[in-house]
């Protein structure tokens, strides 16, 4: 399953689609596309495009939300160098 995440500064969950929205997936029922929506991360905020395994479509929402929080790709912290 596809999801689109936003995080926040602190790392914080701010949005989550079950979708990536960089694929364009439009409603070929409509003329026009139809319907369409998006995400749009605001300052210092960050956007994610992930993978969840099969059958985490059917998880519960908050579950769902902690199984992202702990698969978002992370920076790794820059090693401190020691002093002599």
């Amino acid at each position: 399953m596809k999801l689109t995440v936003v995080t926040g500064p602190k790392g914080q969950l701010v949005g989550l689609v079950r979708a990536h929205l960089s694929d364009l997936n439009r409603n070929k029922a409509y003329p026009s596309g139809g319907p369409h929506g998006t995400l749009v991360p605001g300052p210092g905020q960050k956007f994610h495009e992930i993978v969840a395994p099969a059958g985490h479509e059917n998880l519960p929402r908050e579950e769902l939300r902690r199984w992202v929080m702990k698969n978002i790709p992370r920076k790794k912290a820059a090693k401190s160098k020691k002093r002599r």
